[in-house]
């Protein structure tokens, strides 16, 4: 009796779970957003931090991760 009741529960769980996932409209294992794009690292001149090359300032050929370090220049 008691196997016959966890069965059950576990078939309601399961109708459940595939309800969901239709009304999501996703697939199974397939997340709903898109991974975001790779974007190039660059290294401080200066401290050598990685960023974002979008994110750093740009001196030449040279990147820094803000205007303190840009002006502080290369670190000898």
């Amino acid at each position: 009796m008691i196997l016959r009741l966890i069965l059950l529960i576990a078939f309601i769980y399961g109708i459940y779970l595939l309800l969901r996932r239709a009304a999501a409209g996703g697939a199974p294992g397939k997340s709903g957003s898109a991974p975001a794009p790779q974007e190039h690292m660059v290294s401080c001149a200066h401290c050598g931090v990685y960023l974002p090359q979008s994110d750093s300032v740009s001196a030449g050929e040279r990147f820094y991760c803000g205007d303190a370090h840009r002006i502080a220049g290369p670190r000898q």
